[in-house]
């Protein structure tokens, strides 16, 4: 995947992970559906993720599919739960 698509969306206040997705998807052309299966995901852990509902956060192991199914880094999925969290706290 090419990487310069990444980290286009910046920006000035701490934001969701699932709203960065949801940006993600959109320039993609991507449906939930379709991330879901190529992430090995429901298509509800989807939902869930991009509405930011309930104790969804981006764990290690979402991160790694979200990886594979869109080529943005472990790291920056991680980093930006963790900075959401913080901005929340």
């Amino acid at each position: 995947m090419n990487r310069t698509t990444q980290n286009r969306y910046a920006p000035d206040r701490a934001v969701a992970p699932g709203e960065v997705l949801a940006y993600e998807l959109e320039v993609r052309g991507m449906t939930r559906a379709e991330l879901a299966r190529r992430a090995g995901l429901t298509e509800k852990q989807v939902i869930a993720i991009l509405k930011g509902k309930g104790s969804t956060i981006i764990t290690e192991e979402t991160a790694i599919k979200l990886e594979r199914a869109i080529g943005m880094p472990v790291d920056y999925w991680l980093n930006l739960e963790t900075n959401f969290q913080k901005a929340r706290a």
